[in-house]
């Protein structure tokens, strides 16, 4: 089956089935090229008419009664599927049975959202096996989307490689939960059980094994492994990730056995859902990080040693000192940073200087604005489950980036943010941004019409590299109903850049 989102690869041929190029299912989505295969399912890149979008569609051919009582189950589980919402799962959109008269067969359909980007098989041939750190990260979002189909009931049933689709920015989304299982004849009940929940944790485990060795354990999982190359078995077994190939950290190691094949190691627990596995990954890269750091860490000279007990007492001393004014801070006897996040919450209808004749311009009260993340270069989204972090009132939370490999977006985008629509237009004196660290670029971009592009607002005010707070003044008499918080570079965040959004506040 082609890689989900992308282009079949070249000199593969897709067999259409009943249904051709131009074909129009459902009166609104147009079929544009057979991307894929998967048993006796086509699918189809589509273009839905209607609200003028991409998507993709999976098709079964229904000739006769039998198939078309073969093929509920399918829709079935895409019914179920389209009930669970979450940022990681692949979103359906439609399913049905549709008769054909004069067309040779009937056939079942399922409409989903199309999403560019690469299966994970095809992902790693193209950047090799990922450190461990990594792996942890990808595997943490896949544990997410898990975590929230088993909280709905949803079983996955048939997670594997290409059926993880890694965009272009790096989010991970899994596709075709239920859906594949029964496109197999392989049904999942209709609420997941501990035993179900197990079986996807199993095969989650087998994709960090696969992210960290680019092979895939087929003698310890069922699943198919894409173009992944088989592990090599010893007495039945895939050979542990350390075994295939050195780096991996020996914790990580054991936290793939003990959600693969756990019978390997006996005296540790198992670990049988998804969030327990993300726990274990995060956890053991840690241990390894803080290991890495003891041992590149110098012996200290004979004089310095000598010196040790007065050089301990002196950072005792400091620390404690650090402890006391964060205590103060704390009951409020010291007077708390004005240039700190929470000076800045959006919440606050305070005074603010700026509004003409000298009088004060009160903050919007931002909790009550429509927020969106804006990616229009993108993969169309940006963590929209976080948005309303950057306006609640609470500086501890945040909107944040995916993580990149560069600070300018792996050269995939000229920038992401948060697009705010104030429900008219109304006179901007000052717009404050506190980030979640110090280092972003950033604009301030605005319009009255609602914009389709980072162009199509004009920027009226930067910040480049600041501090962890930005205020930005845009010219005297600037009106806006839609600003936009464009972020055009971004810090160093551990082994990629990202930044937050903890909160915004515009007078």
């Amino acid at each position: 089956m082609a890689s989900k989102g992308t282009a079949p690869s070249k000199g593969m041929s897709v067999v259409p089935g009943p249904l051709a190029v131009g074909d129009l299912l459902a009166g609104r989505y147009r079929l544009l090229e057979a991307v894929g295969t998967d048993g006796p399912a086509v699918l189809w890149r589509a273009r839905d008419e209607v609200l003028a979008r991409s998507v993709a569609v999976k098709v079964i051919p229904t000739p006769n009664k039998a198939a078309r009582a073969a093929a509920q189950p399918f829709l079935d589980a895409a019914a179920r599927t389209g009930a669970v919402n979450h940022p990681g799962l692949v979103r359906v959109y439609d399913a049905a049975l549709e008769p054909r008269p004069g067309r040779g067969t009937d056939v079942a359909y399922v409409i989903r959202e199309w999403v560019d980007g690469e299966a994970l098989d095809v992902h790693l041939a193209g950047v090799g096996p990922l450190a461990a750190r990594d792996a942890s990260d990808v595997v943490r979002q896949a544990a997410d989307a898990l975590s929230a189909a088993h909280t709905g009931g949803l079983v996955h049933g048939r997670l594997h490689p290409r059926n993880v689709i890694v965009t272009a920015s790096g989010r991970v989304r899994l596709t075709d939960a239920a859906i594949a299982a029964a496109v197999h004849s392989c049904p999942v009940p209709a609420h997941a059980g501990p035993a179900d929940v197990a079986l996807d944790t199993r095969d989650l485990a087998a994709l960090l094994y696969a992210l960290v060795t680019g092979r895939w354990p087929g003698g310890a999982t069922d699943q198919p492994s894409g173009n992944l190359a088989a592990a090599p078995l010893a007495d039945g077994h895939p050979l542990s990730p350390r075994q295939l190939r050195g780096g991996v950290p020996r914790a990580l190691d054991h936290v793939i056995t003990r959600g693969l094949d756990p019978s390997r190691l006996p005296t540790l627990t198992p670990l049988t859902t998804p969030a327990a596995l993300a726990d274990a990954a995060d956890a053991s890269v840690a241990e390894a990080r803080e290991a890495q750091v003891h041992e590149a860490t110098p012996t200290p000279p004979s004089r310095l040693r000598r010196a040790w007990p007065w050089v301990a007492a002196a950072t005792f001393v400091t620390v404690v000192g650090i402890a006391g004014w964060l205590l103060g801070l704390a009951v409020g006897d010291l007077p708390r940073r004005a240039s700190g996040v929470d000076a800045i919450v959006s919440t606050t209808a305070g005074p603010s200087p700026g509004a003409p004749g000298g009088r004060p311009a009160a903050a919007l009260d931002l909790s009550r604005v429509a927020i969106r993340d804006f990616d229009p270069e993108g993969d169309k989204q940006e963590n929209p489950d976080q948005v309303r972090n950057a306006v609640d009132g609470v500086p501890g939370t945040a909107w944040a980036t995916d993580l990149y490999r560069t600070a300018t977006f792996g050269g995939l985008k000229q920038g992401v943010g948060l697009l705010l629509d104030l429900g008219k237009v109304t006179r901007l004196h000052t717009v404050q941004v506190g980030f979640s660290a110090p280092g972003a670029h950033m604009q301030l971009r605005v319009s009255k019409d609602p914009p389709t592009d980072a162009a199509s607002l004009q920027s009226v005010a930067a910040a480049n590299g600041g501090g962890q707070v930005a205020t930005l003044t845009p010219t005297a008499g600037t009106t806006a109903r839609y600003v936009l918080i464009w972020l055009t570079s971004l810090p160093k965040d551990g082994s990629g850049y990202r930044i937050g959004i903890s909160e915004l506040r515009i007078t």
